[in-house]
Order: C-alpha cells, then sequence, then structure tokens
C-alpha cells in the first residue's frame, strides 16, 4: 500500500535510508518533517518498506529524492508505485518539471524520466579546493 507519509514513520524511513549510505544522502528528521506533506510511503504487513520524496524548488521545478525500497521488497512494483505517487503530485501541482539525480538511470528511464533539453549531464559546484 502506498500512502502519504506520517510524523510518526520518519523513524522507519531514516532507518531505511541508513541501510542504505552507498546511495542516499543522509536527510535529518527535521528535514523529513519539513516535507512530510510531498513524503510517501509503501507499507506491507504494517511495516515501512519503502519510501521517497517530492521536494517542490519552484512552480516549474521539483526532485524525487530520498527514494529507497527495503531490499527484501525490491522488483515487486513498490518503487515503481512510490515513483508514480510523487510524480502524480507534481503534476497535480501543475510543476513542469520533475529532476531525480540517481545512480540507476536505467530504472527510471523505464518509469519516463530522461533529458531535457537534451541535457546529457548534472553538474554540481564541489567548492572550492582546501589545501
Amino acid at each position: 500500500m502506498i500512502r502519504k507519509a506520517s510524523a510518526s514513520d520518519i523513524p522507519s524511513i531514516l532507518a531505511l535510508v541508513a541501510a542504505n549510505p552507498e546511495t542516499l544522502l543522509p536527510r535529518s528528521e527535521q528535514e523529513y518533517l519539513e516535507l512530510i506533506d510531498t513524503t510517501w510511503v509503501a507499507e506491507i504487513g504494517g511495516q515501512v518498506v519503502g519510501s521517497c520524496v517530492l521536494e517542490i524548488y519552484s512552480p516549474k521545478i521539483a526532485e524525487l529524492r530520498s527514494f529507497v525500497v527495503h531490499d527484501q521488497f525490491r522488483d515487486r512494483g513498490v518503487g515503481k508505485e512510490l515513483a508514480m505517487a510523487a510524480v502524480e503530485e507534481g503534476e497535480r501541482r501543475g510543476i513542469r518539471e520533475i529532476l531525480v539525480v540517481t545512480s540507476s538511470p536505467d530504472y527510471f528511464e523505464k518509469l519516463g524520466f530522461g533529458d531535457c533539453l537534451h541535457e546529457k549531464y548534472a553538474l554540481f559546484w564541489k567548492g572550492k579546493k582546501r589545501a
């Protein structure tokens, strides 16, 4: 079952994210509280087994982030349902572009994500190099 997250889900979400440090940036409980209205969880047998957040930056763009499914529940369509819940919310709000930063581009391309305006890379400022 996919549903909107509640504050009581945050410890489970944090545990899922913490179990995937190689692919997910850690987020604080406060960050999840601030984004709870655009956070979804997948629940099976009373257990939170997946989560994602739609972080809205402006009326034009949002990011699907903190996307995670417990490894025992992957390949069952849970991730697709989570992603589609977030995308549908973005569409309902009239957001023009929803991006995802991922180490699994093939997965998201199968869900309908692709490049925008023929862009191929997202580049990030690394900051000043320190000696």
